[in-house]
């Protein structure tokens, strides 16, 4: 039923599109589609990958900085009120202010502003959940192992990481989807290549069926990111508990 549930919210949102259509101004979806299909394979691939480089760098960078931040604050006070902090600020600018400020200040041709922009805004949503998931391991079950004789790095090798791991991963499903979205604010404001770029292309060329092509690619490969590879590793993660 869920499948059905789906499918259906997919077949509503199409004939809606389908309803409210105008030559000229807001394309078709098959027209989308025949635009899509006219387009060089090559060309939708090389913007592709530039915007997967983007998303997955931003988002690698702000891993690190989490899970280092994180496992500071699970053993220190002032460091937990700093990261607390620092999802504060983050949570409270928006992408385009990030797109904006980095732009100005590192230029529209380098390749770093959406990578910086995935980063700052997926940065709060995983720092956030690897505070919360490590403090949610069981401390019964790290007394057992210290009673046991284990030392710290049991501790955390044997109860700690394993209990947090789907609690964050399950984050980073999100902040991934999330850095895939949000680079594409960056691309269109300042960069040379990525979705992104081409949605602002398209849409400075004054070509609607381009921006609604590009943006339906955009949305096939988050679905497809989601579906092929970070759902599985989320349930995957999860199965030790079952």
């Amino acid at each position: 039923m869920i499948k059905i549930g789906a499918l259906s919210s997919f077949i509503l949102l199409l004939l809606l599109w389908e309803a409210i259509s105008l030559p000229g101004l807001l394309p078709s979806p098959l027209s989308t589609l025949r635009y899509i299909a006219s387009l060089d394979p090559d060309l939708i691939a090389l913007h592709t990958v530039i915007t997967l480089y983007n998303s997955f760098a931003g988002f690698s960078l702000s891993m690190l900085l989490s899970l280092a931040l994180g496992f500071l604050s699970h053993r220190n006070e002032f460091i937990r009120g700093f990261s607390m902090g620092i999802c504060s600020i983050f949570n409270s600018t928006s992408a385009l202010i990030w797109s904006l400020v980095l732009v100005s200040t590192i230029g529209i041709l380098s390749p770093l502003p959406p990578i910086l922009v995935a980063s700052a805004v997926s940065l709060p949503q995983l720092l956030s959940a690897t505070i919360a998931a490590l403090d949610s391991v069981d401390k019964n079950l790290i007394e057992a192992v210290r009673s046991l004789g284990g030392s710290s790095a049991n501790e955390y090798l044997d109860v700690i990481i394993p209990g947090s791991l789907p609690m964050i991963i399950a984050a980073s499903r999100v902040a991934l989807g999330l850095s895939l979205r949000i680079s594409v604010v960056a691309e269109a404001f300042g960069s040379s290549g990525g979705i992104g770029y081409m949605i602002m292309r398209s849409y400075n060329l004054a070509d609607a069926p381009g921006v609604l092509a590009w943006s339906l690619i955009l949305i096939a490969l988050v679905l497809a990111l989601d579906r092929l590879l970070l759902m599985p590793v989320e349930e995957r993660s999860s199965s030790w508990l079952k």
